[in-house]
């Protein structure tokens, strides 16, 4: 198969010395693309506002209710997914929300948020699985 797709993040300077651009597959690009909406805040894409998901508007709360919270993430990405990647279809997004002790200079307590997305890959049919993992917010509790 011939990878026609570009691998996150573009390395630009690349383009300046006209050289190639490192191209990925198909499931690599959808992938890239789901991990980016997740990291992504709205508002920060200026061309479409809507794209990225909720995760990030409530980075510095306090968690009271982490299923209601977790229902709020599937929600929004979900909804994200469904409008800014047609190359996806059946999607179903899982995430899971833990308390860390995160040590670095003094000890913080982070919430780390383990997703999984699966789905259909639209032009073929074959079966997509992604997984990803990140902290928010300096201090949370629930």
């Amino acid at each position: 198969m011939i990878n026609d797709y570009y691998k996150l993040p573009l390395q630009l300077g690349k383009v300046t010395e006209k050289k190639e651009l490192q191209k990925c597959s198909l499931y690599d690009s959808i992938s890239d693309m789901v991990h980016l909406i997740a990291i992504t805040n709205f508002g920060e894409c200026k061309h479409d506002e809507s794209f990225g998901c909720e995760i990030w508007e409530h980075d510095f709360e306090n968690i009271t209710n982490s299923q209601k919270y977790k229902e709020k993430l599937i929600t929004s990405i979900k909804a994200t997914l469904n409008k800014q990647e047609p190359r996806l279809s059946n999607i179903n997004v899982d995430i899971q929300i833990e308390q860390i002790d995160y040590m670095l200079m003094q000890r913080r307590i982070k919430s780390r948020i383990k997703m999984k997305v699966t789905g259909k890959l639209t032009s073929t049919n074959e079966a997509f699985l992604h997984y990803d993992e990140f902290f928010i917010g300096p201090l949370s509790y629930y």
